[in-house]
């Protein structure tokens, strides 16, 4: 009996050692798929042992011979004396937009948390913007610097000159063989009629900027260079062009007349007593009024400057982001010759009197009294606008901005070489950008 009893314990232990050579075997063979396989991130140790025990105090499992037993040791650390999982390498990442940063990503096991790609600004851009931009201060004729045409020794101002008396209208009613001549007379003057003075007034106001033009439009090209993520500069050239307007730029202002001299007669012939005179009057009317017309305003622009983006209104991420900016720039702008044609309005001195609510039907044109003036001659004239506005980035490549601001102009020399006033504009831009 013993001796079968130890026949089964050899077969048993030589059972166990067979066991272990085919674990042995396996974990060789896992070992070599790992180095071998596709991912190729990491080496298989430390495979499962069944007769591997977690700490030195651990039994020896059932079936294992005590000095076949080792004690798990793996390279990845344990936690509470288990082995930890082999955690994969995970590749590196980068986008594929325009203008996005290179990200990267060390994911490892679930902590995967990928860099939201942002988008920058790229090193050039170039631009095209469209605007208008309204005067506010500034004259573009003032009668006191500019007295004298100097081409025709002529003044300036239409109102030198005018006699209101020269435009007397007039009628003869009746005839000596009827006994009475009504003889009646529309003139203008001052309301002191004999004080030497021919009219009460004549006004002639400066005209501004905006007086003599429409709304300017422009259209600029230009390329803006990235300095940093908060600064770029910018180079730019514009065209602008406004229609010259008509408008009064003097009046006269009189009193009005109406002088009725009645004369009676006798069968004879012979006059009946002294003519009698009766006079009525209107006080403060305009009797004349000159406009004049300008030639069209064409202007060439050049202009560097720089940018200034605050921080965005939004995050979006970099495309549809919203950025506020303010911008500075000098530069110069080419103006072409610049003339006008002034012409008279004569008041009809009757009507007036016949129809006082009708003024402003009661003036005519008088012909041939047109007259040229060249105001400038084409010259440069320094520049420089201050501007703040908003930066849309529409995506990686397209952007579209918002801008206002102020524009100053330098002041302009009239034909007698002395300088009129400096020009001062709100422009109104619409900026569209294209990213290189």
């Amino acid at each position: 009996m013993r001796l079968v009893l130890c026949a089964v314990s050899a077969i048993a232990l030589s059972g166990c050692s067979w066991l272990g050579g085919l674990t042995g075997s396996s974990h060789q063979k896992q070992s070599s798929y790992a180095q071998n396989g596709q991912y190729g991130a990491y080496q298989a140790q430390g495979a499962y042992d069944p007769c591997q025990v977690p700490t030195a105090q651990s039994t020896a499992p059932q079936g294992c011979d005590p000095a076949a037993v080792t004690i798990a040791t793996s390279q990845y650390g344990a936690t509470n004396g288990f082995p930890q999982q082999p955690q994969f390498g995970q590749p590196s990442y980068t986008t594929g937009g325009y203008g996005l940063h290179v990200g990267s990503a060390a994911h490892q096991g679930a902590n995967y948390q990928p860099h939201t790609p942002q988008l920058r600004k790229p090193k050039f851009r170039g631009s095209l913007s469209l605007g208008a931009e309204k005067s506010f201060q500034g004259d573009v004729l003032d009668y006191r610097i500019f007295p004298t045409d100097p081409e025709t020794g002529l003044s300036t101002d239409p109102t030198v000159g005018y006699n209101p008396q020269a435009y007397t209208e007039g009628r003869v009613e009746g005839s000596v063989a009827s006994g009475r001549v009504e003889s009646t007379t529309y003139t203008a003057g001052a309301r002191d009629r004999f004080g030497g003075e021919l009219y009460d007034e004549a006004r002639t106001p400066t005209i501004s900027f905006d007086d003599a033009w429409s709304t300017p439009t422009r259209i600029a090209i230009g390329g803006e260079y990235i300095l940093s993520n908060k600064n770029t500069i910018f180079v730019q050239g514009g065209y602008s062009a406004a229609e010259g307007k008509s408008g009064v730029v003097g009046t006269v202002e009189a009193t009005l007349y109406r002088d009725v001299t009645t004369t009676d007669y006798d069968d004879t012939g012979a006059q009946l007593g002294p003519a009698v005179t009766q006079t009525a009057f209107i006080p403060n009317e305009d009797v004349a009024r000159f406009s004049a017309d300008f030639s069209d305003m064409k202007r060439y622009d050049v202009e560097v400057g720089a940018r200034h983006y605050f921080n965005p209104v939004n995050k979006t991420g970099g495309v549809n982001t919203i950025t506020p900016f303010v911008g500075a720039s000098v530069g110069a702008s080419h103006y072409n010759a610049v003339s006008y044609t002034t012409d008279q309005q004569q008041r009809f001195y009757e009507q007036a009197f016949n129809d006082p609510d009708g003024e402003e039907t009661q003036f005519y044109d008088l012909d041939g009294q047109e007259r040229t003036v060249n105001l400038y001659d084409s010259q440069w004239v320094p520049s420089g606008q201050l501007n703040a506005g908003i930066d849309w980035q529409l995506t990686p490549r397209v952007g579209l901005a918002f801008e206002t601001g102020l524009r100053f102009e330098g002041a302009r020399k009239y034909a007698n070489d002395e300088k009129g006033d400096t020009n001062i504009a709100v422009p109104l831009t619409i900026r569209g950008s294209y990213n290189f």
